[in-house]
């Protein structure tokens, strides 16, 4: 059976809202697969996220957290504390 456009539509209006982030993640995951070693130029809005990202984290440091803090906090949602 090929996949339509329409069975993709219908099939990720079975997710919960929540998962649609997950999805488009992946989709672009595939599209970055499929394009590797090809030319690919990145959209504006993409470095304009870029940007505002860096401005941010320039403006807030105090918003990072190390990799074992990260894990941390994982692993309390993990277990319920």
């Amino acid at each position: 059976m090929e996949v339509t456009l329409k069975h993709l539509e219908n099939n990720i209006r079975t997710l919960p809202e929540n998962f649609y982030g997950e999805v488009n993640d992946f989709i672009d995951f595939l599209k970055h697969k499929h394009f590797k070693g090809k030319e690919y130029e990145v959209p504006e809005w993409q470095k304009e996220e870029v940007r505002r990202r860096r401005e941010y984290t320039q403006e807030h440091p105090q918003s990072f957290v190390s990799e074992s803090e990260m894990d941390n906090y994982l692993n309390d949602l993990e277990s319920g504390d």
